[in-house]
């Protein structure tokens, strides 16, 4: 198998761990804040990757990392983790938006990190097609959670929470970008998407911890979970995100930014089976028509 393909077979892998958060996040609703939700994800993310360099005992290059890159490193986690998850959850569970609508913007993501790829990493290969691709994608994901209400994103009365999560999604953006270039520049280190993801793991911890502290019912009740709200926050803090993370950019580091993000705009078409599988709800019309365009976008992408 050459490495350009398992690069894609590892970013899809990575967009399939990503697809249970929706779930898990809609199984916790009323049992787990949403800040506390995000603050967990990333503490236990970054034990679990912790856990998978423990076997080769690879901690030595961390200390050099976090020092040569300290700036970006707190950019990335700070900003495109921390920051873009508050952000989402705050336009999803404080009823700014619509949570279907939200879904579709905040799949504008692979949008933004191509824009960044562009401009941080001079990747600019076949553009038009891209962009192409990529409207067509969000097009398709838009007409899957929207369920063809297309004009529902420019609703004024959800407007500032619209606005929210395209910031949220541009922030998120960040930190593919930032991963790839320091990626590049570090390829002699071994198991440096590993090192990459612990770090910025445990940096997004901090902005998220200190909004927790200002809300009282979800900082008094933080680790105050029954057996089941736990193993879903532990499946969300493991696999979704920990071995998500992980297995995406052990992808991206062997294909472009732009190529492996296409493979987001198919996790709405994931969840949606998803919930198809485990919730009984049934496919329908757009979900169709969504798999068709997603899919010519994600080939116009990666022509």
């Amino acid at each position: 198998m050459n490495e350009k393909l398992k690069g894609y077979l590892f970013c899809l892998l990575g967009v399939f761990s990503w697809s249970f958060s929706e779930i898990i996040g809609k199984s916790l609703q009323g049992r787990v804040g949403p800040v506390s939700l995000s603050f967990l994800r990333f503490f236990l993310a970054g034990f679990f990757l912790i856990f998978l360099l423990s076997p080769q005992r690879d901690f030595k290059d961390l200390k050099m990392v976090s020092k040569k890159y300290l700036g970006i490193l707190l950019f990335a986690s700070i900003v495109g983790l921390g920051i873009s998850n508050i952000l989402y959850f705050l336009g999803i569970h404080f009823e700014f938006t619509q949570a279907n609508v939200a879904s579709a913007i905040y799949t504008t993501y692979p949008i933004f990190a191509t824009l960044f790829a562009m401009i941080w990493l001079h990747e600019r290969n076949n553009i038009p097609l891209k962009v192409i691709g990529f409207l067509i994608g969000f097009l398709g994901t838009t007409i899957l959670v929207t369920n063809f209400q297309l004009t529902s994103i420019l609703n004024p009365e959800f407007i500032f929470g619209n606005i929210l999560l395209v910031v949220a999604a541009a922030m998120f953006a960040i930190h593919s970008v930032v991963g790839k270039k320091i990626f590049r520049i570090e390829q002699e280190i071994s198991n440096i998407e590993i090192k990459y993801n612990l770090i910025t793991a445990f940096l997004a911890c901090v902005p998220v911890f200190i909004v927790l502290v200002f809300i009282p019912d979800e900082f008094v009740s933080l680790f105050q979970y029954d057996s089941f709200e736990w193993a879903l926050v532990v499946f969300l803090g493991f696999i979704s995100t920990a071995f998500g993370l992980f297995i995406f950019f052990k992808g991206l580091k062997k294909i472009e930014v732009s190529q492996g993000m296409s493979l987001a705009l198919l996790k709405p078409i994931i969840a949606t089976i998803f919930a198809f599988l485990l919730l009984g709800e049934y496919p329908t019309d757009a979900l169709i028509i969504a798999i068709i365009l997603v899919s010519i976008g994600v080939l116009l992408i990666n022509r």
